[in-house]
């Protein structure tokens, strides 16, 4: 087995398809790991949230049935939070608001200022929630930022924790 393992990485191609499969591999672990304990995202209802935003407006997840939502919870302190919050303002100016409903949940903040500082600071255009510990919860939140793909009916289609590209909420929220 050795043998044959040596014999194939000797062709510069075969070296960097192995590579390339078994870095596949550990990043498909990982994200199992770092997903188990949250909420499966297996079709099952939504929680639903009645939450007020930085400018006053209230938000309830319900109203947006007939809409895919994406919801992005996070916190301010969060470094993984802003270097990806910017790939939100991407995909909204990508998508439209009747295409997919986007909202950003401020989590385990010290202050209300804290989190208008951070949306501030990213000139983020989405509705920014304040969310609560019941929000942590019903979505079983483990680590910041933390989000999922709501389809229409307001089932959970797809979830995720850490860095994603607005390539990658693109791929899953259609």
């Amino acid at each position: 087995m050795l043998k044959t393992y040596k014999k194939l990485r000797e062709n510069k191609y075969n070296a960097l398809l192995m590579d390339a499969v078994f870095i596949v591999m550990v990043l498909v672990a990982f994200s199992w790991w770092q997903n188990k304990g949250t909420l499966a995202a297996k079709g099952q209802q939504a929680p639903d949230f009645n939450l007020a935003s930085l400018n006053g407006d209230t938000y309830q997840l319900s109203d947006y049935r007939g809409r895919q939502v994406l919801v992005y919870f996070f916190a301010p302190w969060c470094h993984i939070c802003r270097a990806s919050a910017p790939n939100l303002n991407d995909l909204r100016a990508a998508r439209s608001e009747e295409d997919v409903m986007i909202f950003m949940i401020a989590q385990s903040y010290e202050s209300i200022v804290a989190v208008e500082e951070f949306v501030a600071d990213l000139d983020l255009a989405v509705p920014v929630l304040i969310g609560g510990e019941q929000q942590m919860l019903d979505y079983k939140i483990k680590g910041f930022p933390s989000y999922y793909v709501i389809n229409e009916q307001g089932e959970l289609a797809s979830r995720s924790i850490g860095y994603s590209t607005e390539l990658g909420m693109r791929l899953r929220t259609r």
